[in-house]
């Protein structure tokens, strides 16, 4: 059942950095209602009995540091091997001396200018020891690296926190914001080696996007054609159409608001709407979700998963990603109840065959039909449509590997 898992983390990964964003927004205009739980009994118990002096709290910051630049590292030199952790914890002394100069300077722009150098400095002999990059490939990876940690961590901080970007000196908070950030590096981390270059998901996303664009541009023709189908229809089966559709309107509209006054009773409602929210949101990703025999059956299972769902996440005050996780795992494991049979891609097939299975993930003009047709129904080879579309040789794989896993799925 998991063992196409970087969906799911793919999926929860883009609603988080979406959800997030929306928080900011909010936060922007005024509704600051996603803060920190700065008097969570855990967080200040753990501050109070194991981070109550310098040595251990440095050891925790340390270690965070520690992890975080051997995740940076592997990924901006392309390297997840054992050597590259060696070298990781070698750099120990270095690293925990850069760290104690950086004391001394905080608040100073020289401390960020300070651990920049480092990190440069650093991760350029470790790339020149193991994946010998090009200089110029090695800078636009550490730039792009570098760049998103501090728009996140930005984000993050300002959302959650306060409306500033000056060092965080409290330490429930720094606790509570790292909880979600280690969260979202583990996941691009275990994403990128999973996957392959930056640059090849870039290009396939881009290609995802592409066809998104598509996709709302003939949004006003499909309802124009649907309105028009509709019209055509005898006066019976439009009023059953019409019947049908109010009264899935009322039911969903019940079980929803069920849902959500279980959820106030658990004193959980602002994470079951984050819940409901990603499980929404990534419907479409995984295929179509599971259904039951009957809206009865339906009505109590949906209603006990939300109930169990809404006991075991965690409050929003302590955690945004775990919500969106829980949320878009049940997509996820709905979607693996279907049963579903598929036909493979293969080269040569005939074209209905081709487009018995291309059509289920991609719209007949979108850049994922036409690399696919060329590749499976004219046979060219994945260097001539590279240079056809303008994308590198890995990312036409990266296009056909995604297509015929989405197929399979």
């Amino acid at each position: 059942m998991f063992k196409d898992y970087d969906k799911y983390l793919r999926a929860s990964l883009k609603v988080y950095l979406f959800v997030l964003v929306l928080v900011f927004i909010m936060k922007m205009v005024g509704l600051d209602y996603f803060g920190l739980d700065l008097n969570n009994k855990i967080f200040n118990y753990i501050n109070s009995n194991f981070l109550n002096n310098k040595i251990t709290l440095s050891i925790y910051n340390i270690t965070l540091i520690m992890i975080y630049q051997y995740i940076m590292i592997s990924i901006i030199c392309k390297n997840n091997t054992t050597k590259i952790r060696l070298i990781n914890i070698y750099t120990f002394p270095f690293t925990l001396t850069i760290q104690l100069l950086k004391s001394l300077l905080i608040g100073s722009v020289f401390s960020l200018i300070l651990e920049l150098t480092y990190l440069y400095v650093l991760f350029i002999i470790i790339n020149n020891l193991t994946s010998k990059l090009k200089l110029k490939f090695f800078n636009k990876k550490f730039l792009i690296v570098i760049i998103l940690n501090f728009i996140f961590q930005f984000i993050s901080s300002i959302s959650r926190y306060k409306y500033s970007i000056t060092c965080i000196n409290n330490q429930v908070a720094d606790m509570l914001l790292n909880l979600d950030y280690m969260f979202m590096m583990l996941i691009l981390h275990k994403l990128y080696f999973e996957k392959g270059e930056i640059l090849c998901t870039y290009q396939v996303e881009v290609g995802s996007f592409s066809q998104t664009k598509a996709n709302l541009l003939k949004l006003p023709k499909r309802l124009q054609r649907n309105l028009h189908n509709f019209k055509a229809l005898d006066k019976e089966t439009k009023l059953t159409y019409i019947i049908y559709f109010i009264l899935s309107l009322i039911w969903n509209t019940l079980t929803i608001v069920i849902i959500l006054l279980f959820a106030k009773l658990n004193g959980t409602i602002i994470e079951c709407l984050f819940i409901l929210t990603s499980f929404w949101l990534s419907k479409r990703v995984f295929g179509k979700p599971f259904h039951l025999p009957s809206m009865k059956q339906c009505f109590i299972v949906s209603n006990l998963t939300y109930y169990i769902l809404n006991r075991i996440t965690t409050p929003l005050g302590i955690s945004i990603l775990i919500p969106i996780m829980l949320g878009v795992g049940l997509s996820y494991i709905t979607s693996k109840l279907v049963k579903k049979t598929y036909k493979p891609l293969y080269k040569g097939m005939p074209k209905e065959k081709f487009e018995e299975s291309i059509l289920k993930v991609a719209e007949k003009d979108s850049i994922r039909y036409k690399v696919c047709y060329d590749f499976f129904i004219n046979k060219e080879n994945a260097i001539y449509l590279a240079s056809k579309y303008n994308y590198t040789e890995a990312g036409i794989r990266q296009i056909i590997y995604m297509v015929k896993k989405e197929i399979k799925a």
